[in-house]
């Protein structure tokens, strides 16, 4: 992970007279929000954060480098919302800078081709105003990229709330989107592994899950847009990174996995074999669908991987 996440100091203008400007109260929420050649649905996504019901918060976006005219249509169109330029350094990185300027007592992203329901920053604060050193953790409704509702697919009917290591070895049902945190523990944890393209949201979730209790909210809390770019397509390579995060998760917390023994045998099957049909999709060579579907069996044994295999050598 990223070594060291700290708070930026903010400096604040001085008259001619020596005499500094009155200090702003921090807000309660910080709302970080990546962005990469985006203007477009980023402009949608901001005006989505401006109408929430809930008003004690600050917007920063962090621009990882576009080139699309996102600075200026930022700073004419949204002059209350704190903009930052970064070079091109992927997205986990603009989000721990993001976390890194946050002046809000909790922090919470927003990927800007996403957005939030009006009254999603009240929803996921609700439980921590009773808790404050939890977390909460929201669901979303997909769109598709003009806007227009999907079919969503969730991967269960009640997500849990409390201890949720479990579910989470099994599931990634935490998002960087709509996770609201103590900006203080996001820094302690050491932020999102910027050396990962992908899988640093997951990676991070999982670590969250052994600091705190998660609280789910019921209702889903944002609009997901999948689009041609979404970074969280699957394919073998993404696929197989998120099966690495798992193990250096359980390689850190031995704990975790002698807990969860069978739950573990039985995800890490499921990768395996999730492997070996994106290979065969790709038309990857036959060995390396036979060696995923090997490992599957060896994980957790069952008719239907033991038949995939039988076939992947015909």
């Amino acid at each position: 992970m990223t070594p060291e996440i700290t708070e930026c100091s903010r400096t604040e203008d001085s008259s001619t007279t020596g005499s500094c400007r009155t200090p702003q109260p921090s807000p309660l929420i910080t709302i970080g929000v990546s962005t990469y050649n985006r203007k477009d649905y980023l402009r949608e996504s901001l005006q989505s954060l401006l109408r929430q019901t809930l008003r004690d918060f600050e917007i920063i976006v962090v621009d990882d480098g576009s080139t699309d005219g996102t600075a200026e249509m930022v700073r004419e169109e949204f002059p209350e919302v704190r903009y930052i330029y970064q070079e091109n350094s992927g997205d986990a990185a603009a989000k721990n800078q993001a976390a890194a300027h946050a002046a809000g007592r909790y922090l919470v992203f927003n990927d800007s081709d996403d957005l939030f329901l009006p009254d999603a920053l009240e929803r996921l604060y609700a439980p921590l105003a009773a808790h404050p050193d939890d977390c909460s953790y929201g669901q979303y409704i997909t769109i598709d990229a003009e806007g227009r509702q999907q079919q969503t697919r969730y991967k269960m009917k009640t997500y849990p709330s409390g201890h949720i290591v479990p579910e989470l070895i099994m599931h990634v049902i935490v998002h960087n989107c709509a996770t609201m945190m103590p900006t203080a523990l996001f820094r302690t944890i050491g932020g999102y592994d910027a050396t990962l393209r992908v899988g640093y949201d997951y990676k991070f979730a999982l670590e969250l899950a052994t600091r705190t209790h998660l609280h789910a909210i019921p209702e889903p809390v944002f609009l997901r847009r999948r689009h041609g770019t979404n970074l969280s397509n699957a394919n073998y390579e993404k696929i197989k990174l998120l099966l690495m995060v798992v193990e250096e998760f359980l390689n850190r917390h031995p704990e975790a996995r002698s807990a969860h023994a069978p739950l573990v045998r039985k995800r890490l099957a499921a990768f395996h074999s999730k492997l070996a049909r994106e290979a065969k999709k790709e038309k990857r060579s036959p060995a390396l669908v036979r060696q995923h579907l090997r490992c599957s069996l060896r994980e957790d044994f069952s008719l239907k991987a033991l038949f995939r295999y039988l076939v992947a050598w015909v």
